[in-house]
């Protein structure tokens, strides 16, 4: 299996996992504000990581090898993150999962945005023609949903 397939499945398990989230935090966030979830979120996520460090990578050695500007960038990283998962908490206890999703699938736009103006990524134009119908079709969802 190709390192390109094996990506893509990888992305389809993520939004299958990232569904069955969102429908879980809807019920938790019926009695749970969005903060105590996201502050749980990131210690029962770095609870169970903390090994994964350790086993299989050189675990802190690694960290410390690293240069000031790619630390910044991984600070920068985890702090957007940690905001994008506090506002889709917050929106998935307003709006409910379902509406809160459409929302946030959207993102591809953004990030052929980003890509692009920051790193000055090229795409071609069908991954520019594909994230704008996301975009428009969340737009749509909204409106008229």
């Amino acid at each position: 299996m190709s390192m390109h397939t094996l990506g893509f499945i990888y992305a389809i398990g993520a939004a299958v996992a990232w569904g069955f989230v969102y429908t879980l935090d809807q019920k938790i966030l019926a009695n749970t504000p969005p903060l105590i979830l996201l502050f749980v979120s990131f210690i029962v996520g770095a609870i169970l990581l903390l090994p994964a460090v350790f086993m299989y990578s050189d675990g802190l050695a690694s960290l410390l090898m690293l240069s000031k500007a790619r630390l910044i960038l991984i600070f920068v990283s985890i702090a957007i993150a940690t905001f994008a998962n506090y506002l889709m908490f917050a929106s998935i206890a307003r709006v409910g999962a379902s509406y809160a999703s459409v929302f946030e699938i959207a993102y591809p736009f953004f990030v052929f945005l980003f890509s692009f103006l920051i790193f000055g990524t090229q795409l071609n134009a069908y991954v520019f023609i594909g994230a704008l119908l996301i975009f428009f079709g969340s737009a749509i969802i909204i409106r008229f949903g």
